[in-house]
């Protein structure tokens, strides 16, 4: 099953020059140009008017006008493109899914997005995937845009008309009634009844806000990381009343920013080392992880623990994933991987999805926490593992992953109710 998305056809229209003379209009004959050196008394009585209903004989009417009404005509036919060219949210896009069985394992794997753009999924602190939905970014309009898709249909509704949009800041809101994204330093709120925005904080001057928002899941706040000459400072913002602090500055790089579920807490990257900071009080510990790279973090969904890869400093041990407890600093192993590069736990902890980090193997691989085995569902042949990110949809029936095989990067579904237990969630 093959679903193209058919192109739009794009009007055509004849646009004046500064200099007052005519473009070449989409026909054979053209309007002679009006000279620079025509003056204001002949122009006050010279209008043309390209004829739209004699299109076929190319025909041009002349009409005795004022030059105001000449010169107003012409600001609203301009007036008229900008609006056109502001049209694109809101416009509805055809299904571009398409169904193939994976070479590896003759599973179904659908692609959703066409690889002749680049298209992304947010990840880490967001929640861009409901069992219905799915929030994500692509540049198929030249510019990075945010999207929704029906997962059912597979057909997508563009979102927004952004100036710089962050396509990692994309996350629904609760219940779906909304989403929430960051443009040119700007967090703003939309409301999809209404189609209602609100602007909700605004980067200061002096400061760029840095790719990547983690959201709080009651939908209350909202933590990322902005720049600035003297280094780097992590915001913490009031999602109702948009009142933002500093929660941690430093000369130091931050990164990885994930606001800890039902905790007024959060973890973050600096350096080779991960810090857990209370968001009230402003403490903050070094978390005591095993030796090792961290490449990648994850609290489970009561906060109570953060799920890592550790990869050993040994190059000949296996990647693991393990499990840091704030409460008593207790950090367990909890499965070896194979060589994950990328990986996401299912609601209730007890699956994880990985992409392997192998090239001879670069599969995309479901792991059973209970019994430590791994089952291969399909091959991902990323060029960079670590873009793959795969997830989870909350009843854990389904995933979604990204990939670059067939172009440029697309995102990918695969149904696992055969494998994983449904969870509750929507």
């Amino acid at each position: 099953m093959t679903l193209v998305n058919n192109g739009t056809p794009v009007s055509k229209f004849a646009t004046v020059s500064r200099s007052m003379g005519y473009e070449e209009l989409p026909r054979k004959k053209q309007i002679p140009r009006l000279s620079l050196g025509m003056t204001r008394q002949r122009l006050n009585w010279v209008r043309v008017i390209y004829n739209r209903s004699m299109q076929g004989s190319g025909r041009v009417s002349f009409a005795r006008v004022s030059r105001r009404s000449f010169l107003a005509t012409l600001a609203g036919a301009a007036g008229a493109t900008r609006i056109q060219a502001q049209s694109q949210k809101g416009r509805e896009l055809p299904s571009a899914a398409k169904r193939y069985l994976d070479p590896a394992t003759e599973f179904v794997v659908i692609r959703l997005t066409d690889p002749q753009y680049s298209a992304l999924l947010p990840a880490g602190g967001t929640r861009p995937l409901t069992n219905r939905s799915m929030l994500y970014a692509s540049d198929e309009t030249g510019t990075w845009q945010a999207l929704r898709m029906d997962l059912h249909t597979y057909a997508s509704q563009q979102l927004t008309d952004a100036t710089a949009l962050d396509p990692q800041s994309l996350s629904f809101l609760a219940g779906e009634k909304g989403f929430l994204h960051v443009d040119g330093g700007r967090l703003i709120e939309t409301i999809f009844s209404g189609n209602k925005t609100r602007e909700i904080y605004r980067t200061p001057e002096h400061f760029e806000t840095l790719p990547g928002v983690s959201y709080s899941l009651d939908g209350q706040s909202a933590s990322f990381v902005e720049k600035g000459d003297a280094g780097f400072r992590l915001r913490w913002v009031d999602l109702v009343r948009g009142a933002a602090r500093n929660v941690v500055e430093s000369p130091d790089e931050i990164r990885d920013v994930l606001l800890r579920p039902k905790h007024a807490a959060a973890v973050y990257r600096s350096g080779d080392s991960w810090w857990l900071i209370d968001t009230g009080a402003r403490k903050k510990q070094k978390l005591a992880l095993a030796e090792g790279e961290t490449s990648q973090g994850q609290w489970t969904a009561d906060g109570s623990a953060l799920l890592y890869l550790n990869r050993p400093s040994d190059p000949k041990q296996l990647v693991a994933i393990r499990q840091f407890t704030p409460e008593g600093a207790k950090d367990v192993w909890v499965a070896n991987t194979s060589q994950f590069a990328a990986f996401s736990a299912n609601a209730d902890g007890s699956v994880f999805a990985g992409a392997s980090g192998t090239k001879a193997s670069p599969y995309l691989l479901l792991l059973a926490r209970a019994v430590k085995r791994e089952f291969t569902l399909a091959e991902h042949k990323a060029k960079d593992p670590r873009m793959v990110a795969p997830m989870f949809t909350p009843n854990s029936q389904s995933l979604v992953f990204q990939s670059d095989r067939h172009g440029k990067p697309a995102i990918y579904w695969m149904a696992v109710e055969k494998f994983v237990t449904e969870t509750e969630g929507s």
